[in-house]
């Protein structure tokens, strides 16, 4: 069994990792072969298989069912029992701003709050904790098949929010040899304590806490809660590594209330003129985060049921069910005022029957009231419910602004004054509401069913006006919330140095600069600086493709030429020797059995004693096959001066890059 890890530098997990952000395509056999062959200039050491989460049956059908956590992730099995090696690689996917290629909602950001931060849901952690189950099955059941005795090594990588799922993984299953977390979004207490119960039995035990009362864990202080954790998930957190860059946002927020550190730490300085964030955050008041904490641990049961929709539904009391209960109440409505059905009363009648005793018949009479419609009734009912309801919403909302106002004003003053202008405009907003809803709530559910039309119009004309006073405003709140959102993405894009030392090329660009390479997307660029103080830079990459491909192209031009010149040959050169051939072999037969020539000559009595034929037979035309022959020797020509172009460029860098004897083999691999 080999012990070695087969992706054993930072620089190629970064780069591997990278790629699990492509955009156009997933991680490939192709593609890692490539970032492999580049790094070492050596063969992968074995079988690749790659596993996709987007290919796997389980996590596809929850997000067709619409149970899309926006978990995504990659495992990467290398197989070669030659050499006992059977090693997998879990690779989870960090925060993306949105899914689906940027088309989606925000699943990663609201896992980051809803499931790190508050610790309320789990459904990233259970579809990596689903997926990695499933596929070191069929991993296993793959390789029992060919030995019973290689057993699978498992290692993980993860960055930013994959970062923190590794280790969830790794904390609660210990089903890795190796973690490895770069610029990761460390795991919090809270959302241990969600998914593990022993460890949240524990917690209730040291801080006389109710286990069943998740909320009382928020109350814990934060200092010794971090000592507490870290002190029991020590061991199984000492094969997590952490690959840092000093300047990345997330290492900055890390050090506030609920986050842990287990592991070992390899800190890069990727800027030594920037301090980083985490001094900035360590502003932030805990007593302002522990009331955000809280508030956002309601909206998590929302967010559960119903994704976005639920969660606007727990924050603002509105949702897609809203807006279709005022469609049906104007639909309703106009069918009472364009013709509504009409009430009818049974009477009974007293009848004369020509001097004998009245007799009474019942009699159903119209009457000129129209039937008030029941779906409006109650449609009117709900509505009145959700009125209340958005009142209730709004004002806890209302209530933990202040605690975000502070937080905005406490991190920067790049955004101190813009995203807390948006949540003062959020309480605008809602002051509005509340103010149009007035005591229209309360008429409703004690009066809405007194028998008038005059007062059911009164109250419909009102409600809807109400209605369409929310239905404004909570829309101006989701656009603040959206601005908040996309301000915040600005803001830490804003920091620039932060957000790019967060990335994980960037990361691998600084490991690697001491050896003159950066990467750039999945492209390795080479570099060097001059006697002169001159830099110069190659992008081997795109310069390897190019060679690859162009000598790709010269061989299936070489290969195509090649078969016009067996076929020029064959149908003109060789055919009209085969034709000469005949004719000559015809002749020489005819002077040699002339006898068998008789029936030539007219007349029965002929006697036929000798035939000389004098030939002269042209050979082909010199312009027809100077024409070919040039046109072969053309692209002969061109073919080469093609091929030796492609060799210069692939000769000079190699000597501007001499020193790096991997580079003639990188050429050579694929």
């Amino acid at each position: 069994m080999s012990e070695k890890e087969i992706l054993n530098t930072d620089i190629l997990r970064a780069r591997i990792a990278e790629l699990e952000y492509g955009k156009s395509e997933k991680i490939s056999v192709e593609g890692i072969r490539k970032i492999y062959i580049e790094e070492t200039g050596m063969e992968p050491p074995g079988e690749i298989t790659i596993y996709h989460s987007s290919d796997t049956q389980g996590i596809e059908e929850l997000k067709s069912n619409g149970k899309d956590s926006g978990f995504d992730g990659t495992i990467i099995h290398f197989y070669n029992p030659a050499k006992n090696i059977n090693r997998s690689y879990t690779i989870t996917r960090g925060s993306e701003t949105l899914e689906d290629g940027g088309k989606g909602h925000p699943h990663d950001w609201i896992y980051n709050g809803l499931g790190i931060f508050t610790g309320k849901i789990n459904e990233q952690f259970a579809d990596a904790k689903r997926f990695d189950m499933m596929v070191t099955q069929k991993i296993t059941e793959k390789v029992e098949k060919e030995t019973q005795e290689l057993r699978l090594q498992k290692s993980a990588i993860g960055h930013s929010l994959g970062g923190n799922l590794v280790q969830m993984l790794q904390l609660t299953t210990n089903s890795f040899d190796n973690v490895y977390a770069l610029n990761d979004a460390p795991p919090s207490a809270y959302q241990l304590a969600l998914v593990d119960s022993y460890f949240r039995f524990s917690l209730a035990d040291k801080f006389n806490r109710d286990p069943e009362n998740f909320d009382e864990l928020y109350t814990i202080p934060p200092a010794e809660l971090k000592s507490f954790a870290e002190e029991y998930y020590k061991e199984k957190g000492a094969n997590i590594h952490h690959l840092t860059a000093q300047e990345d946002v997330l290492y900055g927020v890390s050090g506030v209330r609920g986050f842990l550190d287990l592991g070992d730490r390899t800190f890069v300085d990727t800027d030594p003129g920037f301090a980083g964030l985490r001094g900035t955050f360590a502003n932030l008041s805990d007593k302002d985060l522990q009331v955000l904490q809280m508030f956002l641990a309601t909206m998590a049961p929302y967010y559960q049921e119903n994704g976005m929709d639920g969660l606007m539904r727990g924050l603002i009391g509105v949702d897609q069910e809203f807006y279709t209960l005022l469609d049906t109440i104007e639909a309703e409505w106009g069918k009472l005022m364009d013709g509504p059905d009409w009430s009818s009363v049974d009477v009974n009648i007293a009848v004369p029957a020509g001097g004998f005793p009245s007799r009474v018949v019942n009699v159903t009479v119209p009457l000129p009231i129209p039937e008030f419609p029941t779906e409006l009734v109650y449609a009117l009912g709900q509505l009145g419910l959700r009125v209340e309801e958005i009142g209730k919403r709004l004002a806890k909302l209302s209530e933990n602004l202040p605690a975000l106002i502070n937080m905005a004003a406490g991190v920067t003053l790049i955004i101190r004054y813009e995203i807390a202008s948006y949540l003062n405009e959020i309480e605008g907003h809602i002051h509005n509401i509340t103010k149009s809803i007035g005591s229209l709530g309360d008429l409703l559910i004690k009066d809405l069913f007194d028998p008038g039309i005059a007062d059911y119009e009164k109250y419909v004309i009102g409600i809807l006006d109400v209605a369409a006073t929310i239905m404004q405003e909570t829309a101006n709140i989701k656009d603040k919330f959206k601005k908040i959102f996309d301000g915040s993405i600005e803001f830490i894009d804003g920091f620039g140095k932060a957000a790019e030392a967060h990335g994980v090329a960037h990361v691998a660009s600084s490991l690697a600069a001491q050896d003159g390479k950066r990467y750039v997307g999945n492209d390795m660029y080479r570099f060097k600086v001059t006697s002169e103080g001159q830099r110069i830079e190659v992008n081997l990459s795109s310069a390897v493709r190019i060679y690859q491909i162009g000598i790709d192209k010269y061989q299936d031009k070489a290969d195509m030429l090649n078969k016009l010149k067996e076929s020029y040959h064959r149908q003109y050169l060789d055919d009209f020797q085969t034709r000469k051939s005949r004719l000559i072999g015809a002749i020489n037969d005819m002077e040699a059995n002339p006898h068998s020539y008789r029936y030539l000559l007219p007349g029965g009595d002929v006697e036929m004693r000798g035939i000389s034929v004098h030939e002269s037979i042209n050979p082909l035309d010199a312009i027809f096959t100077d024409t070919f022959e040039d046109a072969f020797h053309y692209f002969q020509a061109e073919q080469t001066k093609g091929i030796e172009q492609l060799r210069s460029i692939r000769s000079s860098i190699e000597k501007l890059f001499q020193e790096d004897k991997n580079i003639s083999t990188i050429f050579d691999l694929r």
